[in-house]
């Protein structure tokens, strides 16, 4: 297990647990704005071995994350550790459906965030947090994001204008190299989410097919890529439903759109001088 802390402004002790390494980054931008040390664990084992080493105030946990779920570990945090012990069990999820909340709450989790992340409602939740770890920038950066990504209007547009200066203006003076390392991320694992969806597809695997188009889902929303996000929410949508038969044109649409968001994303980091690795 790899915990990679980062900044210490302010006392509240913060544990993402995150397997995807475009949504970690994002995630803790978010944080950093903020100002808060973030540790991060990429699934539930990991997140209960870090517990069991120090303690958190809060702890931001995915629901969908291989080898132990976020539901999993929040329901062995509720066992292992009193009300009065445990942290602060926030969802961070791209589910949206309607009982998804609840079924977070039954878990035991305390509250609930969609992704893409929205900043006014980071703060809203870590607000929540008890008054013994106060020290929270209520109002910083409120407004950094657009309230929720919008299909976009022309099939030249490819990545969401609005989204992307918000996340320019997020990294702040090192964006150029903090977002090209994002960007690098994202075309290492996007392929390999491409090639999940397209062996799920291939074999009738539903689960696997939702799994691998969930992923590619979020990442995607996150760097304004929303068009690629919502055909990506369309195939998770037809597997939710049992569905694991996809028209051979649906899966070409995701493709093709990759395709674009790739050279759009390429473009966009050509004005850095740091190479996409």
């Amino acid at each position: 297990m790899q915990i990679t802390p980062l900044t210490k402004t302010h006392k509240t002790r913060i544990l993402l647990a995150e397997d995807d390494r475009v949504n970690q980054k994002f995630a803790l931008l978010l944080l950093k704005k903020l100002g808060y040390q973030t540790d991060v664990v990429s699934n539930g084992a990991e997140a209960l071995q870090a517990l069991q080493s120090q303690s958190y105030d809060v702890v931001f946990m995915d629901v969908e994350m291989p080898e132990m779920d976020g539901l999993t570990a929040t329901r062995q945090i509720c066992e292992q550790w009193s009300i009065h012990e445990r942290p602060r069990i926030i969802a961070l999820t791209a589910y949206a459906r309607r009982g998804d909340r609840e079924q977070c709450l039954a878990a035991g989790m305390d509250d609930y965030i969609t992704k893409p992340i929205e900043l006014p409602k980071l703060v809203q939740a870590l607000q929540k947090v008890s008054d013994s770890h106060q020290g929270l920038h209520g109002d910083e950066g409120a407004g950094v994001f657009p309230a929720s990504p919008r299909l976009l209007d022309t099939e030249s547009e490819v990545l969401d204008p609005k989204i992307w200066q918000s996340l320019e203006k997020l990294a702040g003076a090192k964006a150029k190299v903090v977002l090209n390392k994002i960007v690098g991320d994202y075309l290492e694992d996007a392929p390999e989410r491409l090639q999940a969806i397209q062996s799920a597809i291939a074999i009738q695997d539903a689960e696997a097919l939702r799994q691998a188009a969930h992923s590619l889902r979020s990442s995607s929303a996150n760097l304004g890529a929303v068009t690629l996000s919502h055909l990506c929410k369309e195939l998770e949508n037809l597997a939710s439903a049992g569905m694991s038969e996809v028209p051979a044109e649906q899966l070409v649409q995701v493709k093709v759109e990759y395709e674009k968001v790739k050279t759009a994303l390429i473009k966009q980091m050509s004005k850095s001088p740091i190479p996409i690795s």
